[in-house]
């Protein structure tokens, strides 16, 4: 695997977007970087699992294995200070590092992740990360943690911002997108689609990506007002679908939306109400509706927008149980976001190895999550033993390997 980091460039492009350590340092980023993803790798989900590692990988020649202390010290290295936003008289904390926002587009233009000559969606979404820091936060469903947003493509997170649990998904969301768009921009990944829940449903996120040089079409869950109800119920051309195995009817209108005299398509969709109908169900329907650019046919544009929950969310999971964000290591946002960008560079460079591995290996899929990738590829026996002035990795299986190491 150190061949493939190599191979990659990984080392180089590091030290691009985070720089260098001191010289006196004996392990650099890239070092560090690599030992949280070999924490992970052999299944580890806490930060003092590192000592199994390098009780495991002592004999390497030439893995650098550091300690949890120096992973605790390159964490307060690279800290960023908290930025604060007080809206309605209430304290909103966000914490982000540029230099990794940088990293995660390179990362997988580098890798093959992602094509240039390919055009993508990208997902807006946040996500409740609990935990019990001294400077958590409580969130809408009444859980402290943090909150952090995540914009993603293909499942792979592009940039992130964390925020204290108190923070809406909503509060400078447009910050987050405008430099999430330049960042892809700079790698030359095209996005082509943009997609997110109501948190995005505001006036001026939706205006700038109206105003990109590049044409985006947006699909952005709409807020059910007062209006936008009387609007459908008066719809007279609903068509009857199939949504989920769930009789739905669908339309698209026109209507003005954020107060302008402006008009921009609604695509929604309602359903029937079984049993006691709520104050806003009043004709026994219940609404949901998708402002958008796109002239599609409604039920296209349905489908597309609720492929949000395997393509934009997913990842989540795995970051949670596979990457160690359900157990953060340290106490304060400003460490625990390195971390978290951290193992969010593991989660990447687990994708790259999968990908590259599964066009070689039969045993290797691309759709393993990470528990299944441990147990049929790195769970054998093995042995490093030197014979003429040469480290040599003795394997113990009847599994075949060899394809990893055959020349291109």
């Amino acid at each position: 695997m150190e061949s493939d980091f190599t191979k990659l460039g990984f080392a180089n492009l590091i030290t691009t977007c985070l720089g260098s350590r001191s010289i006196t340092a004996v392990y650099s980023y890239s070092d560090i970087l690599k030992t949280i993803f070999y924490i992970h790798a052999i299944g580890g989900d806490v930060l003092d699992d590192v000592k199994i590692l390098q009780e495991q990988l002592k004999d390497h020649p030439r893995m650098a294995i550091c300690s949890a202390d120096t992973i605790e010290y390159v964490a307060q290295e690279l800290k960023q200070p908290n930025q604060e936003i007080v809206t309605s008289n209430v304290t909103h904390t966000l914490n982000e590092h540029a230099g990794f926002n940088q990293l995660l587009p390179a990362l997988c233009k580098r890798s093959g992740l992602l094509n240039t000559a390919d055009s993508f969606t990208m997902d807006y979404d946040g996500h409740i990360v609990e935990n019990t820091k001294h400077d958590k936060a409580r969130n809408y469903k009444k859980t402290d943690g943090y909150y952090p947003v995540i914009c993603s493509v293909n499942k792979f997170p592009l940039y992130m911002q964390n925020r204290k649990g108190n923070t809406p998904e909503s509060c400078n969301q447009l910050a987050v997108i405008e430099q999430a768009f330049e960042n892809c921009d700079a790698e030359k990944i095209k996005i082509e689609n943009f997609r997110a829940d109501a948190s995005c449903y505001e006036k001026k996120t939706v205006t700038y990506l109206e105003s990109i040089a590049e044409p985006v079409k947006y699909y952005i869950r709409a807020e059910m007002n007062a209006a936008l109800r009387i609007a459908l119920e008066d719809e007279p051309d609903w068509e009857p679908a199939m949504l989920n195995y769930q009789k739905i009817e669908v339309c698209a209108i026109e209507h003005q939306v954020f107060g302008q005299k402006k008009y921009r398509r609604i695509v929604a969709y309602r359903k029937k109400v079984k049993g006691q109908l709520s104050i806003d169900q009043r004709d026994g329907y219940s609404y949901h509706a998708i402002v958008t650019s796109d002239t599609a046919d409604p039920m296209e544009i349905i489908e597309f927008y609720n492929q949000r929950g395997c393509e934009g969310e997913h990842h989540f999971k795995e970051l949670d149980y596979d990457f160690g964000w359900s157990k953060l290591p340290f106490d304060n946002i400003e460490m625990n976001t390195i971390y978290m960008y951290a193992t969010i560079i593991g989660y990447l460079l687990f994708n790259i190895f999968k990908y590259r591995y599964s066009s070689k290996l039969d045993f290797v899929k691309p759709q393993m999550r990470l528990k299944n990738f441990i147990l049929h590829f790195v769970t054998l026996t093995a042995k490093w033993i030197k014979k003429s002035r040469q480290h040599i990795l003795q394997i113990f299986t009847t599994k075949d390997y060899n394809p990893l190491w055959a020349p291109p």
